[in-house]
């Protein structure tokens, strides 16, 4: 059985082009596996459309951080305008944890996350676990995002401190004051910062498109189907 809190809106920041960052407060004992995800609701909803009031979201934050954090872009639906007007210290429901997106048991395990838009979020939360713990396994970031000012996380993904860590942004339409790389995740990408491209773990997150294109990528260079994690935000 799915278990099941009331607990409350921590703080709302926008930390990207219409993008919000919510931070929950953690209930008492709580526990889960960074990667995985958890459903929201409302007590009470004040905008309702023909779909569910709650949805399904990653958990952004690692295990060790205060509160929960989960991300989402600004839309009309109801669900995103039900966040959007919540203030400090209104009421959530939260379900969970649940969810197969975790990090590998072999602490040596080599990964790469190829993410899209805020596909980041399970990422976000790997990599801040990694870094807690000071591990020293091979870390590959690629993050494509359409904006520079649309990246979440940017500063702190960029220097995050690891031994064995690099992170890539390219960005997928124009931006006159962007100077990094440019263009959606392909082929050349992965294999210019990829080490190891049979042997790494991939983490893949983002519209089922997305998804579907770096699956097919991946197959194309003979990367085993076990190596591959899928979380469609689609």
């Amino acid at each position: 059985m799915i278990a099941q809190y009331t607990t409350t809106l921590a703080q709302k920041n926008i930390i990207a082009k219409n993008t919000y960052q919510l931070l929950i407060t953690k209930p008492k004992d709580f526990s889960f596996a960074p990667g995985q995800y958890m459903f929201l609701d409302f007590p009470n909803p004040t905008n309702a459309d023909d779909k569910p009031s709650f949805r399904a979201m990653s958990i952004a934050a690692s295990p060790h951080e205060e509160h929960l954090m989960f991300v989402m872009r600004g839309s009309d639906s109801a669900f995103k305008k039900n966040m959007i007007a919540m203030t400090e210290g209104d009421e959530m429901i939260i379900k969970g944890p649940m969810g197969h997106v975790m990090l590998p048991n072999n602490s040596t395990q080599s990964i790469t996350f190829l993410v899209a838009g805020v596909g980041i979020t399970p990422a976000r939360a790997m990599i801040k676990y990694e870094e807690h713990a000071k591990s020293e396994r091979e870390i590959t970031l690629l993050y494509a995002s359409r904006t520079k000012d649309s990246i979440a996380f940017y500063d702190e993904l960029k220097n995050v401190q690891l031994a064995n860590y690099r992170a890539v942004f390219t960005l997928t339409r124009e931006d006159g004051e962007w100077e990094g790389k440019k263009g959606r995740i392909n082929s050349e990408l992965i294999e210019k910062y990829v080490d190891d491209i049979q042997n790494t773990m991939y983490y893949i997150v983002g519209t089922k498109v997305f998804i579907d294109s770096m699956k097919e990528l991946l197959e194309e260079r003979d990367v085993a189907k076990e190596n591959m994690q899928f979380d469609n935000f689609g």
